[in-house]
This record gives structure tokens, C-alpha cells and sequence, in this order.
């Protein structure tokens, strides 16, 4: 469930991104006083420099806290919304979209190892090398391996909980809204 959200997210953003790529190619350039130049985002300072063995020493903890396990489904689940987008107007290609699907996954699966070593190296960037000792440590407890086997089911009772709790909240906001017009006597 978590690999099919990140899937989606990841997907939408990329499909938002390519027009934006090509409008900002085919864009007048900006004078630095105009609101587009003022809406770019500012540049990141620069990451501080990790030592490899820091890093690998994250990347153990990633793997130890489930998260790089997370990630095992993302590319098949990216391909079966790529397949979803193309099949509604090329329904008759069915079975050729499960073959290169296939092709595909074994072309992109070895990707993942990209995004697992760039949130190792966030990870590393923010923790000492004793404090990845002290997290391995604890993944390495018991405790520490009831944490990762539970985390998924809690992560999917409280994404069904906070559903539900937006879906109620939010039709109380709305009635709010339509009391609160119709005292200024607007019917919504």
C-alpha cells in the first residue's frame, strides 16, 4: 500500500513535470523583477560531506528499519499505472503492454537501489556515526524488529483512520461553511 501511494505521488509529479519542462523551454526569459523569476525556488545550500563509511553505515540502517523494503514494489506499481494511462486508448494492446511491462521492470528494478542510497545519505547527513550506531543497535533489538514488522500495519490502519477521520471532518467544515453563509443570506 505505502510502495502504491509513493508510486502514485512519484508518477503524478513526473507527468507534472514534463509539461512544465517543455513550457519553461519554450518560455520567454525573465527579468530578475518579474514574478515568475521571483517565484523559482531559492537554491539549496550545499549538502555537508559524508564519509562512505557513514553512509554505508546508513544505508544498514535503512535496510534494518524496513524502509529500503518499502520500496521492493514501487517500480512494478509505477508500470501498472504507466499501463493504466496508455491501455484506456490502446485497448487492444493488452498483452504487448504486459510484455514490455515485464521488460521494463527488469530494466528499471535495479533503480531503486538509486533512491535507497540517496535517503541513505540523508540519513547519514543528519546523524553521527555514533548516533547510526545507537539506531542500528536498536534495529537490531528486539524491539527494534517488532517496530519494523508492526510499522506497516499501523501505517495502513492510520491511513484508513485519517481517511476517515478527513471525510467527517471535512463534511462538518462544509456544513459550517453553508451555516455560516446562511446567516449572511447566501444559500450554498
Amino acid at each position: 500500500m505505502l510502495a502504491r501511494s509513493f508510486a502514485a505521488a512519484a508518477l503524478a509529479a513526473a507527468a507534472l513535470a514534463v509539461p512544465h519542462a517543455a513550457s519553461a523551454q519554450n518560455a520567454p526569459a525573465q527579468r530578475p523583477g518579474s514574478s515568475l523569476a521571483q517565484a523559482a525556488p531559492a537554491p539549496q545550500p550545499a549538502a555537508p560531506a559524508v564519509a562512505p563509511e557513514q553512509i554505508a553505515l546508513a544505508r544498514q540502517v535503512v535496510e534494518l528499519s524496513g524502509a529500503s523494503a518499502s520500496f521492493e514494489n514501487v517500480i512494478p506499481a509505477f508500470i501498472e499505472q504507466a499501463k493504466a494511462m496508455f491501455l484506456p486508448t490502446n485497448p487492444d494492446l493488452g498483452r504487448q503492454f504486459n510484455e514490455v511491462g515485464e521488460l521494463l521492470k527488469t530494466e528499471f528494478q535495479p533503480r531503486v537501489n538509486e533512491l535507497i542510497q540517496s535517503i541513505s545519505v540523508a540519513y547519514a547527513q543528519r546523524f553521527t556515526m555514533d548516533e547510526l550506531k545507537r539506531i542500528q543497535a536498536f534495529y537490531q533489538s528486539a524491539e527494534g524488529q517488532k517496530l519494523v514488522r508492526t510499522v506497516p500495519s499501523i501505517m495502513e490502519e492510520t491511513f484508513a483512520r485519517s481517511q476517515q477521520w478527513s471525510q467527517v471532518v471535512t463534511r462538518d467544515l462544509v456544513q459550517r461553511f453553508r451555516e455560516e453563509f446562511q446567516k449572511r443570506g447566501i444559500r450554498l
